[in-house]
């Protein structure tokens, strides 16, 4: 058995023991060392707004229960391999927050020295960025928007700042405290709010706020053939657009980027591929300006009860299990 954070009933969840087997040929078992939060798609699952139509697609590895509740829910899971070969080695893998974990030996992404634990838990999220932006196909003359200064719109603008040509991008958010946040970025060249940004200005759009006001202003950002990336997972949530003005005129088009797939032009390289690329992004000591002290695990329940209130103010939170 093993402590693990399970969602009891939306909005409100408790630590209570995990079954953890004994590892079996090819399993290893994981002590945590730090496990990461991703705010959006976590908070979602936590307040049991998961349409039904999604379980399957929305259900991560070693999660127990389901999600009418309860849920033992998370995936990005740092820890350090306490049986077989591998003992000793500090690993990503998708699971749970929890304790302990056995998982299959071939799941796990060792870790470089370079990169720190809790940097390592942004990997779902870097991954879901550099994807992204490999989706977007950005060129070196091109003008793009970022809308929503989150973990993962953050770390797109990050992404665009290291690939070898791509243009700078604006950081758009309307929360005065989101936009001061990424103006200190050390990878943040631009930073404006909703109001500032020019219409038909930008050739790409990348939106990550999950909200309607900002997937249409990415629409009215980008200019004659522009390209609008959308991002966002919006749970049961509702979108509406305003589509009569420009968008047909000009040519533009909405496409959408999701994880669970290589973007189109690195699909023959694979995951493995694409999983290196992201290692060698999270060496980038710069990141770690994201972050803040992490939580201890034991205060679980009040970090998640603040998220499903929306007055979590930690951009990229984080447990320790030390």
């Amino acid at each position: 058995m093993t402590l693990g954070y399970w969602i009891e009933v939306a909005g409100r969840g408790a630590l209570r023991e995990v079954v953890v087997s004994e590892p079996g040929d090819g399993e290893v078992t994981l002590e945590a060392l730090c496990t990461g939060v991703s705010p959006g798609t976590e908070r979602l699952v936590g307040l049991g707004r998961v349409p039904a139509a999604l379980h399957r697609e929305m259900a991560c590895r070693g999660m127990q229960g389901s999600f009418e509740l309860p849920l033992l829910y998370g995936y990005s899971f740092v820890g350090a391999v306490t049986s077989g070969s591998a003992r000793g080695r500090r690993a990503f893998v998708m699971r749970p927050h929890q304790q302990h974990a056995v998982v299959q030996a071939n799941e796990l992404v060792y870790l470089p020295d370079e990169v720190p634990n809790q940097r390592a838990t942004l990997f779902p999220n870097l991954e879901t960025a550099r994807n992204a932006v490999w989706d977007a196909e950005v060129h070196a003359d091109d003008r793009v928007a970022v809308v929503g200064a989150g973990p993962v719109g953050l770390l797109c603008a990050f992404v665009l700042s290291c690939d070898h040509g791509a243009p700078a991008a604006l950081v758009v958010d309307r929360d005065p405290e989101r936009r001061r946040v990424a103006a200190a970025l050390p990878w943040v060249d631009a930073v404006a709010a909703p109001e500032h940004v020019e219409f038909g200005a930008f050739t790409h759009a990348l939106h990550t706020s999950a909200s309607s006001e900002g997937l249409q202003l990415a629409v009215d950002a980008v200019g004659f053939e522009g390209q609008v990336v959308e991002l966002s997972w919006y749970g049961d949530a509702e979108v509406s657009l305003k589509l009569g003005g420009t968008f047909h005129s000009q040519r533009k088009s909405l496409r959408a980027s999701q994880v669970s797939t290589v973007a189109r032009n690195y699909r023959a390289e694979g995951f493995l591929a694409r999983r290196a690329a992201v290692l060698d992004l999270l060496k980038a000591t710069e990141l770690d300006a994201l972050l803040r002290e992490p939580t201890p695990f034991q205060r679980a329940p009040e970090t998640f009860a603040s998220l499903y209130e929306s007055t979590l103010d930690t951009l990229c939170p984080c447990f320790s299990y030390a």
